[in-house]
């Protein structure tokens, strides 16, 4: 406003004016996401001297913001994949390799695993098992199967735990700040962006990739709305660069 106007009263700014500073931000290349917070901001004053009675209208209503492109959720690829588990297979004690199997092989949220899970929740036949989830998002109760790969694994730890919890801790139940940490700790050796939450959805981006229909998908990540679901359908940027690489003349 004092650039364009001279004065910075905010009684006299206009929605001409905050359509225009949209419009300089773009000018400046600032993405839809940078431009859509500033506007998000000048909202917030505004919504705060309307209230204190500095101004008498809010000149940020009815100025749209900028479409954003929806970003797919972070998953790992393949290179990231086996980055993650040479670090943890290599310098990974029993039950940190187990736990980082059991989110990537389940899907299971931190909250879910690590925090709330007991051994007799762990259910493993010759040639099937699963897993309880008692108190999932919402205090939801589901059964996630497991596959050959999460029951190898489990069934070696298992003979050698003792104890009610799965992953004990100091008191209890290991806590959901320390599986953090110790998901950090192997994304750190392997050089990968890793969270608990990544790893969730690496296991529905894998899901999807196979052929799964998003109905079985949002049943075992216990998504109550297949929009939910549907974010893995959309395109990471790997998928994009692959899409491209079909048509090069090289």
């Amino acid at each position: 406003m004092e650039g364009t106007c001279g004065e910075a009263d905010p009684k006299a700014v206009t929605p001409l004016d905050v359509a225009n500073y949209r419009r300089h931000l773009q000018n400046k290349n600032r993405k839809p996401v940078t431009v859509n917070n500033a506007l998000d901001a000048i909202g917030s004053f505004f919504t705060w001297a309307k209230e204190s009675g500095i101004v008498e209208s809010d000149p940020t209503e009815g100025v749209k913001r900028l479409p954003e492109q929806k970003a797919a959720p972070k998953w790992l690829d393949r290179r990231e994949l086996g980055a993650l588990m040479r670090a943890v297979q290599k310098r990974g004690s029993k039950k940190d390799q187990v736990l980082i199997s059991l989110l990537l092989h389940t899907g299971l949220r931190v909250s879910e695993a690590a925090v709330s899970l007991k051994a007799k929740d762990v259910v493993i036949r010759e040639h099937s098992g699963h897993v309880v989830v008692r108190h999932g998002k919402g205090s939801k109760y589901r059964e996630v199967p497991l596959n050959a790969t999460a029951r190898r694994i489990l069934s070696g730890y298992l003979a050698d735990l003792s104890g009610e919890w799965l992953f004990p801790g100091k008191n209890g139940p290991m806590t959901r700040r320390v599986a953090e940490k110790v998901i950090a700790k192997y994304a750190r050796l392997a050089g990968v962006k890793v969270t608990p939450h990544s790893l969730r959805h690496t296991f529905c981006k894998m899901l999807v990739d196979a052929g799964e229909s998003l109905d079985r998908v949002a049943m075992l990540a216990g998504h109550e709305n297949l929009n939910t679901t549907a974010r893995y359908t959309r395109p990471g940027k790997a998928d994009l660069e692959k899409a491209v690489e079909k048509i090069a003349w090289e």
